[in-house]
């Protein structure tokens, strides 16, 4: 029977939210294959970028696809950006004739600075587009705004501006608003083990954080939700459309197709923000790899480190 994250293994500090842990041994090693919610994980630390992972956290498959590995790995590492301390997220495509583990084309990431002050916010990120995408404020600081502590079970929220820029000191001219809402709790995460498919659910401390795009829910025309686990960093994303305001003209179709794909079980807060809204996309980064040691992807480049 799994066990809660232990109080003890697990700090509280807003960067223990976007870093997953390794379970230790007595000697301070960590131990391949062990998850950091299973019983013994009594001692851990922080797992970082260019070091063998004892697990990776992959996206479930769909159910008619014969993929037990999923489509995707990201893990979630301890690593710089532009020589500050920042959660490294990964976006790790296996599907052929992609490789896990290899730097493919449409492979990269995301990253969130890890200020003094606790608050986190995506500052770049890279994906099949190619080149890197710097997320600005007026004042070029990091501007997808994701949560700011203190947590807590009730929704927060702030009304931020921001926009895409090529590169971390190109301050943008106009800036989008965002109306953007974060809480934490404590649910029943939704797992998978990757070599049988068999699936269970484990007890979580997460940070949800929600993103939209406009001033207010009913205007936004769509949504970006992301879930983030103490000890395992991203687990969940999804993306939404208003139906009323959405331009994605395909969004019925690719929503009867996710819901009944097998890629996102249920899980707590993963309801529509209003009626009307529709979830088009999703992954679900539960489905762990155990056969250790495992290589993580080599990103971001040398020179953003």
């Amino acid at each position: 029977m799994l066990a809660a994250i232990p109080a003890a293994a697990q700090s509280a500090r807003p960067d223990s939210y976007v870093i997953q842990s390794a379970c230790l041994d007595q000697a301070g090693s960590p131990l391949p294959g062990r998850l950091p919610f299973e019983p013994g994980c009594d001692s851990t630390r922080s797992l970082r970028t260019g070091e063998p992972l004892p697990y990776r956290k992959h996206d479930w498959p769909g159910a008619v696809d014969a993929l037990p590995r999923g489509y995707q790995a990201s893990d979630s590492l301890l690593g710089t950006l532009r020589g500050a301390p920042a959660a490294i997220q990964t976006f790790d495509f296996g599907n052929t004739p992609r490789a896990f583990g290899h730097k493919d084309p449409g492979d990269g990431g995301q990253v969130i600075p890890l200020p003094a002050n606790g608050e986190l916010s995506a500052a770049m990120t890279e994906d099949a587009s190619g080149a890197p995408q710097w997320f600005q404020s007026a004042t070029c600081q990091a501007g997808w705004l994701l949560a700011t502590p203190p947590f807590t079970a009730d929704w927060q929220q702030r009304l931020i501006g921001l926009n895409i820029t090529s590169g971390p000191e190109v301050c943008p001219s106009r800036l989008n608003p965002s109306l953007t809402r974060w809480r934490s709790a404590r649910i029943d995460l939704p797992w998978r083990e990757a070599s049988n498919g068999h699936t269970a659910t484990a007890p979580a401390e997460v940070l949800v954080s929600e993103h939209f795009s406009g001033t207010a829910i009913a205007i936004a025309d769509h949504l970006e939700r992301f879930w983030f686990a103490r000890g395992l960093g991203l687990v969940r994303w999804e993306r939404w459309e208003n139906g009323p305001r959405s331009h994605l003209a395909a969004r019925t179709a690719m929503a009867d197709h996710l819901a009944h794909s097998g890629r996102c079980p249920p899980i707590a807060f993963g309801e529509p923000p209003d009626p009307g809204w529709q979830m088009v996309d999703c992954r679900t980064w539960t489905n762990f790899v155990r056969e250790a040691p495992l290589p993580a992807l080599d990103w971001p480049a040398p020179t953003l480190r």
